[in-house]
Parts: C-alpha cells; sequence; structure tokens
C-alpha cells in the first residue's frame, strides 16, 4: 500500500469565547494582553473540531461534506497549518496548500506588481522564486498595461483576475479547497477553469469542501461528513452524500419545523 500523503488522528480545536465584558479588553491592546499573561481570567471555550481522523493517500480526492458551521473550513486550515489543533496529531507528506481567501493580504495603495511580490512572501516564496514566476504571473492576468498601477485604480475584476493569478502560481502537492474557485469575468472564466483543472489534476492529493453535490461527484470518490465538529460518515461520495441528505439536512428540518 502506498505511503500516505496525509494522515490525521483524533484532531481537537477548542477555540476561547469572550464574554461582553471581556470586549472591553480587545479595546485596550495593553490591558488585554496584560490580561492574557498574567491576569489569565477564566474565559469558556467552543469546540470547533472534536476527534476527527482522516487519511489521504497518493492521487485520492476527499471531498467534505456538511451545514454550515459543521467545521469543515476549519479542518481545511488545520491540514493547511493556518490553525494548530488543540490535541491530536498531523502527518503531512509533502507541500500542502489551500486556495481559501485568494485576496488575502492584497494592499490598496501598492501597485499591480508590488502586491505579487508581498503576496508570494505570505505564501513562503523566495524573492527569486516570485520574480521567476511574475512574468507568466502578468500574462495569465491580462494586466500588462495596468500592473505598474495602484490595486485602488483597479476593478473588482481585475482585483480578482490579480488575486487568481498570483494564488495559482505554485502548484501543490496536496490540493485544499474551500469551494471551487470561479469567476465572474466572462473573458477570464475560462483560464480559471482551465488553471484550476490543472491544479487537481497535478495535484497528488485534493481535499474538498463544497455544498455543490455534482461538482463532488465528478471530483471525488470518497467523502466525509462532518456533523458539529465531528465525523459523522466516512464512505463512498453517493454514500456519503445519501447520508447527509438523510440524516444531516432531515434532522435540521424537522427542527426548525419543531421550532
Amino acid at each position: 500500500m502506498p505511503s500516505l500523503l496525509l494522515e490525521a488522528k483524533n484532531l481537537v480545536l477548542r477555540v476561547p469565547i469572550f464574554r461582553p465584558d471581556d470586549r472591553k479588553l480587545l479595546s485596550n491592546p495593553t490591558r488585554f494582553l496584560t490580561d492574557l499573561y498574567f491576569s489569565r481570567t477564566r474565559r469558556g471555550m467552543v469546540t470547533i473540531l472534536d476527534g476527527v481522523s482522516l487519511a489521504l493517500y497518493p492521487g485520492e480526492r476527499l471531498g467534505l461534506i456538511g451545514a454550515n458551521g459543521a467545521g469543515k473550513s476549519t479542518l481545511l486550515r488545520v491540514l493547511a497549518r493556518i490553525y494548530h489543533p488543540t490535541e491530536g496529531e498531523l502527518n503531512i507528506n509533502g507541500s500542502a496548500k489551500g486556495l481559501f481567501n485568494i485576496s488575502l493580504g492584497m494592499n490598496l495603495e501598492a501597485t499591480g506588481l508590488e502586491n505579487i511580490y508581498m503576496r508570494g512572501l505570505q505564501m513562503g516564496l523566495t524573492l527569486k522564486e516570485i520574480r521567476e514566476h511574475v512574468p507568466q504571473i502578468v500574462a495569465f492576468s491580462g494586466l500588462e498595461d495596468a500592473i505598474e498601477n495602484p490595486l485602488n485604480t483597479y476593478s473588482t475584476g481585475m482585483r480578482i483576475r490579480l488575486a487568481f493569478s498570483v494564488s495559482t502560481m505554485v502548484e501543490p502537492d496536496i490540493l485544499l479547497l474551500d469551494e471551487w474557485i470561479g469567476a465572474s469575468d466572462a473573458r477570464f472564466r475560462d483560464k480559471v477553469k482551465e488553471r484550476m483543472d490543472s491544479l487537481v489534476h497535478k495535484s497528488r492529493g485534493l481535499v474538498l469542501a463544497t455544498h455543490n453535490q455534482n461538482l463532488m461527484k465528478n471530483l471525488c470518490a470518497r467523502a466525509l461528513v462532518l456533523d458539529k465538529g465531528k465525523l459523522a460518515f466516512s464512505g463512498k461520495v453517493e454514500d456519503a452524500q445519501k447520508f447527509y441528505n438523510e440524516e444531516i439536512v432531515s434532522r435540521k428540518l424537522a427542527e426548525q419545523t419543531s421550532t
């Protein structure tokens, strides 16, 4: 059996919740830090992920199914090492990259070219690596005439084109997707689809969270169902979708009817 690309064992993520009085600390950074390190005010904790385990083998496409708030996006961010789990073990063989908020870190006052460098550094690339990617990023975005202009002069469509071009310049071993990325710009839409298909095809593994059941059927062979931060089902995509519709969706409808 091939070695695992990714293995997560009993992942737990708990985060503190702030009471109304605690909010006053947030408006005073000095007091907040003093309380954090010295006073240690007791705060409640909420569990976002509760004992989630999964494995991803080379070539596998894994889907995540669940209602809003089930923990799908949080799990993806733990797998991308954006969040550190409170408990559990996470082992990744290769590079794992998530396409979550492709506009994250873009500066409206900086030029398009400067934003390419800033976003690339945030992605962990060296200046040399970014410099080598600049020509293809500019060409793919179609922003040759505007790349030296400040981002605040760009239209919304232009900003999305630049953000997408930068965020997809590196092909990871494990691709983590929180919904499929599309584009409203008709002229750019085909290029986005082609690039996304290429990223999925070239990746050694995919973990996809989406509400689009047809998309998941087309891309994934296996899926996990999350419910309130817990793993509720694991199996073939068709079986997972059936479980979700019959158990999770039906329960929520019943709860809404009874209230």
